[in-house]
């Protein structure tokens, strides 16, 4: 039996306690948990098809993006931490 990962995907991530961001090679966000509204304080319509660079702490966005890179170019890398913007203006650090 064949599955829909496209509609199977929302289903499985939602539920999650993490926040969870699909952004794609320009770092639009096309998806967005819903526990991002919790976090952020955004709603995920406010987010998506703006860049996930517009949320990212100044101070933390030379180092995201090369995270980004490495990410994206298969290499494993894990416990990156950085700081998040909040809708309210406050910042979120995340793992």
């Amino acid at each position: 039996m064949a599955v829909d990962l496209q509609a199977f995907y929302p289903k499985l991530i939602h539920p999650m306690l993490d926040t969870v961001f699909m952004v794609d090679e320009d770092n639009q966000i096309v998806f967005v948990s819903d526990a991002c509204e919790p976090l952020l304080g955004y709603h995920s319509y406010e987010l998506i098809g703006t860049s996930i660079t517009n949320y990212m702490h100044p101070n933390d966005l030379a180092a995201t993006r090369d995270s980004i890179r490495r990410v994206m170019n298969g290499q494993p890398h894990i416990d990156f931490r950085n700081r998040y913007l909040r809708k309210d203006g406050g910042i979120v650090h995340i793992l």
